[in-house]
């Protein structure tokens, strides 16, 4: 399973992806970046939601509390402050956004397809494809808040103490993927199993470039 991702991730890398081209060749301004951060944060807002859904379906108390501890991160384990929206939040301020402009943000297409994808398969799919799914959309972000991180920095667009969302997040979206693959691993095994496992990695990978790539 390991050397399938890796292979998927290789045969999509972020720096060529059209969202990425544009942040790193310069060709998008800083207010233009700005406006897709706002409306990213309808997806960082609801992304814990479909965990509620996918950890109902386990059956093993270990593999809930795998994703439980997931939601708990997403909460900011109990300091509502450090909810990852309430962070992504006060770093849009500092990204120069006002209350305005982020309470008064119409839904993005992107983001309601993303969302409504991701609650979908939850709902809908099997547990194999529904967790392959999340474990590598957390996997794609940590390399996307990684690269999203150094460039702003080296833009001067924001101060390294105002970055805690996405310098959290590349490291954090790192465990909680692997505790997503860790419930699936064992599937790998099984013919059937494995094809869902796929379908959920390609589901996954296509989905949070597609959201970058969209919001474009």
């Amino acid at each position: 399973m390991e050397n399938f991702i890796s292979n998927l991730i290789k045969s999509s890398p972020i720096h060529n992806q059209p969202f990425f081209i544009s942040l790193l060749s310069g060709t998008m301004d800083k207010d233009s970046f700005k406006e897709t951060q706002i409306a990213i944060l309808n997806a960082v807002e609801f992304f814990s939601r479909p965990m509620f859904v996918i950890s109902s379906k386990l059956n093993s108390y270990e593999d809930r509390y795998c994703i439980i501890k997931n939601i708990l991160d997403e909460h900011g384990n109990g300091q509502i402050e450090k909810a990852h929206g309430n962070t992504f939040k006060q770093y849009l301020v500092s990204l120069g956004a006002t209350e305005k402009q982020i309470n008064n943000r119409k839904p993005d297409k992107a983001v309601l397809k993303f969302n409504n994808i991701l609650l979908e398969c939850s709902l809908n799919s099997s547990i194999m494809k529904s967790i392959a799914m999340m474990g590598i959309i957390e996997q794609r972000y940590s390399k996307i808040s990684d690269t999203i991180v150094k460039e702003i920095l080296k833009k001067r667009w924001i101060s390294k103490d105002s970055l805690y969302h996405y310098s959290l997040h590349k490291e954090l979206d790192v465990e909680h993927a692997q505790d997503f693959y860790n419930i699936i691993k064992d599937g790998w095994k099984d013919t059937d199993s494995k094809e869902e496992i796929k379908k959920g990695l390609f589901l996954g990978n296509s989905m949070i470039l597609n959201l970058y790539n969209d919001i474009l």
